[in-house]
């Protein structure tokens, strides 16, 4: 069961410095990563042009961008995705760890577009 049950409180880890992305699996269609981030820390804009991309926000809040020029409130309990060639990127706007879990799907590895 070790390969199909994940804990997520075990899988986080922070860095005060630096965004973290702790992946926890892949196979050969998705992948998984717990993202953690510090107050301020931020998820660069970027797109992949061979993935879905799928945000899980499980704890805090932040500012998810679905393109250059909006922004949105996310919290808890909401799910973000990013289809094919389009611009996401997230910001931890709260004053608490934000934590989200993004599930890559589609042709891996995944290419990334850096805005």
């Amino acid at each position: 069961m070790e390969e199909r049950v994940f804990e997520i409180d075990k899988i986080a880890k922070f860095d005060p410095n630096v965004p973290q992305k702790n992946y926890f699996y892949e196979t050969d269609k998705t992948v998984g990563a717990v993202w953690c981030l510090e107050p301020e820390q931020e998820v660069y804009l970027h797109s992949h042009s061979n993935v879905d991309d799928i945000w899980v926000c499980i704890e805090g809040e932040g500012t998810y961008f679905p393109d250059l020029e909006n922004e949105i409130t996310i919290r808890q309990g909401m799910v973000v995705l990013a289809k094919p060639n389009q611009i996401h990127g997230m910001r931890n706007t709260g004053s608490s760890r934000f934590v989200f879990v993004g599930f890559a799907a589609g042709t891996l590895p995944m290419d990334i577009t850096r805005y």
